[in-house]
């Protein structure tokens, strides 16, 4: 020991270090980053000293704060690559650490924290005042190009929210769902939480929370009447469970609503006005995330803000406490005068609302060496060469930062050295990594690298959207008639590389840009029969099963492919219900005529008199019937007078049944 002592000394007086000193400091047990410190700040005295040497006061404060926080990652030697590439996270979805963003969620929790300040006051007065007190609306919007952060903005907030005891309704659209199914989505998920299969989790939400949806419960008993009741059950299966007696009396009664609420889709608005107002009727605060809104439409976008500015929450009835919206949209994909814009002015202009805009921009320079820094646990000013370069090649686009690094990793040119315990590089082979102009096509490279089963694996759940069941999977592998291996294991898989996340039962891919360009992998000429082929599947699969299969089979096929009209023939035809293709204009205005004189000779009182339908087919019929009416409103306008028009000849061949209500309320909207 004393004569490391007096080499070291030495070294401390020439100011040079050469590597068997260096390796001296390791035989003494220090780690390797303080090592590397103590070795760059003696060699810094050289001239000219090293490009590592170029060490500053603030870059060794920067080390040594980095250590102490976080030594798991600055502080303690690595020896084991698989362990230095998982402390990566680069191939983990789930790392939700956001480098350069830190101004917009000081504005997003800013947001936050300002309307939880309406409710703080509201539970510090007395129940009395309560009653009078006002509504609270607040909106929020994060515009930036794709892959720029917003979504991990919105879903940092959303967990905020979560942890401090909020109601939240969480609603991602996307190209191929309708978004008035994503937001009943919403709230399924919302009421899926409560209910007496889960009173387990009760103690979990806190007897304040449950005392909350108490109030809630009974707000929506006062204001929905039975009709509404048995239409909600329809949009959101778990609201039988919230009231089951209350639904069945509904269903029962087959009541026929004379309020001012005129066509079905209007109908359904005040449905969800009902429900919003029924949330916002407690001292708790309400968030609703809308990410994606670009493939929102006026429908939904209208709903939410009529709600805010014109319906019941102005006046002076009692529990009418707030609601935050907060959503992100592309920015370059929606344009001044376009119905979103167009809406939030709306909001602005009505004064009723408090509303921010944020801009999410491309990460600096200096932002992406602290995020190269902290995945490859090592200084920035090791760093900053191989950040600029990946600056320069990703324009700043934090998920193109995250999918260039896996490129280089997995092509061998960013590897972790077990000799020099750290992760090594060579900027001049980086440069040469060939990049596209866009994100897509390098994901689009990097997805080619998959194998192949995992490809076609991901291409099939691609045509779901950007989020599919369990469930779905275990349909289409009861008959392989899609693909011929287990797609359980190929998503395990997915999962593992980053691509898919998995919450419960429910699978999402990692970002809705490598959604799209999946799905783009699949050609154009054959995603018709994809679709028709996946569709075909879940219908076999489900033919001897529950009716809420027969429906999962539809809804999939309908939203992926679009053909709303050829999935109806074939599906309704195995019901006994034959439609003549194909279907046009012509055969809608004849089957609207023909039906309108046989409802002009039926009053009121006749049709509720008709017995109940008893025929199990055409009841499924009806079922099936009824749901492609919703979707057909969205999707295939042009199908839903033929199809309403099959479901009253049903009405008076068969008999009346619940669905009826809603072939007579489509034809009376058809016509």
């Amino acid at each position: 020991m004393p004569s490391v002592a007096k080499r070291m000394t030495s070294v401390s007086i020439s100011g040079s270090i050469s590597a068997t000193e260096k390796s001296l400091l390791l035989d003494l047990g220090t780690p390797l980053s303080i090592c590397r410190l103590v070795c760059d700040l003696l060699d810094a005295v050289n001239e000219p000293p090293s490009n590592s040497a170029q060490i500053t006061v603030d870059q060794a404060l920067w080390d040594l704060t980095n250590m102490k926080n976080n030594p798991q990652t600055f502080l303690f030697d690595r020896t084991c690559p698989k362990k230095a590439l998982d402390d990566t996270c680069l191939f983990n979805p789930k790392d939700g650490h956001l480098f350069g963003r830190e101004k917009e969620m000081e504005a997003l929790m800013g947001v936050k924290r300002d309307f939880s300040r309406h409710f703080n006051s509201l539970a510090q007065s007395s129940s009395d005042s309560i009653q009078g007190s006002s509504f609270r609306g607040e909106a929020t919007f994060l515009a930036g190009y794709a892959g720029s952060g917003k979504s991990c903005l919105l879903r940092s907030l959303v967990h905020k929210c979560h942890e401090e005891q909020w109601f939240v309704l969480k609603c991602k659209f996307d190209k191929q769902t309708a978004p008035l199914k994503i937001l009943a989505k919403a709230f399924d998920d919302f009421f899926g939480l409560w209910g007496p299969s889960n009173e387990d989790e009760h103690s979990n939400l806190g007897p304040s929370m449950m005392k909350s949806f108490r109030q809630v419960c009974r707000t929506m008993f006062s204001t929905i009447d039975s009709e509404g009741y048995s239409q909600l059950c329809d949009l959101i299966p778990n609201f039988s469970r919230i009231f089951p007696l209350a639904t069945s009396l509904a269903r029962d009664q087959r009541s026929f609503s004379n309020d001012e609420v005129g066509s079905a889709e209007q109908r359904r608005v005040h449905l969800f006005h009902m429900l919003f107002k029924s949330l916002c009727s407690t001292c708790r605060p309400v968030l609703v995330a809308f990410d994606d809104l670009q493939w929102c439409n006026s429908l939904v976008t209208g709903c939410i803000t009529d709600f805010l500015v014109n319906d019941f929450i102005h006046g002076e009835e009692a529990g009418k406490q707030g609601l935050l919206i907060a959503g992100t949209f592309r920015s370059s994909e929606v344009k001044e005068g376009d119905d979103l814009i167009e809406k939030i002015n709306f909001l602005k202009h009505s004064r009723k609302t408090n509303v921010t805009m944020l801009t999410v921009d491309e990460l600096a320079e200096k932002d992406i060496t602290q995020l190269i820094s902290a995945k490859l646990g090592l200084p920035i000013r090791y760093t900053s060469e191989l950040a600029r370069l990946v600056h320069h090649k990703t324009r700043g686009n934090p998920l193109y930062v995250r999918q260039f690094l896996k490129s280089i990793i997995q092509n061998n040119m960013l590897e972790f050295s077990v000799r020099s315990r750290r992760w090594t590089w060579d900027c001049d082979t980086v440069d040469l990594q060939m990049i596209s102009d866009g994100v897509a096509e390098l994901l689009t490279s990097t997805f080619n690298l998959l194998p192949v089963p995992l490809m076609k694996t991901l291409k099939v759940v691609s045509c779901f959207g950007n989020q599919f069941e369990d469930s779905s999977i275990e349909l289409m592998n009861s008959c392989h008639q899609v693909l011929p291996f287990d797609m359980h294991k190929e998503l395990q898989l997915a999962v593992k590389e980053g691509i898919l996340e998995k919450a419960g039962t429910v699978y999402a891919f990692a970002h809705d840009l490598i959604h799209e360009a999946i799905y783009e992998m699949v050609p154009a000429s054959n995603r018709h029969l994809l679709h028709k082929t996946i569709g075909t599947s879940l219908l076999k699969s489900a033919s001897n099963k529950q009716t809420i299969h027969l429906q999962l089979a539809l809804e999939r096929q309908c939203y992926a492919c679009k053909a709303i009209g050829i999935l109806s023939l074939a599906i309704l035809l195995q019901l006994g219900e034959e439609f003549p293709p194909p279907v046009n204009l012509s055969i809608a205005l004849t089957t609207l005529s023909a039906m309108q004189p046989m409802l002009a000779n039926i009053s009121k009182d006749q049709m509720k008199s008709l017995p109940s339908m008893t025929d199990t087919t055409k009841l499924q019929a009806m079922k099936f019937l009824s749901m492609l009416c919703t979707l057909s409103v969205m999707s295939a306008p042009m199908l839903l007078p033929i199809l309403s028009c099959r479901m009253m000849r049903l009405t008076l061949d068969h008999g009346f049944c619940h669905d009826s209500i809603i072939g007579l309320v489509m034809t009376g909207y058809s016509l």
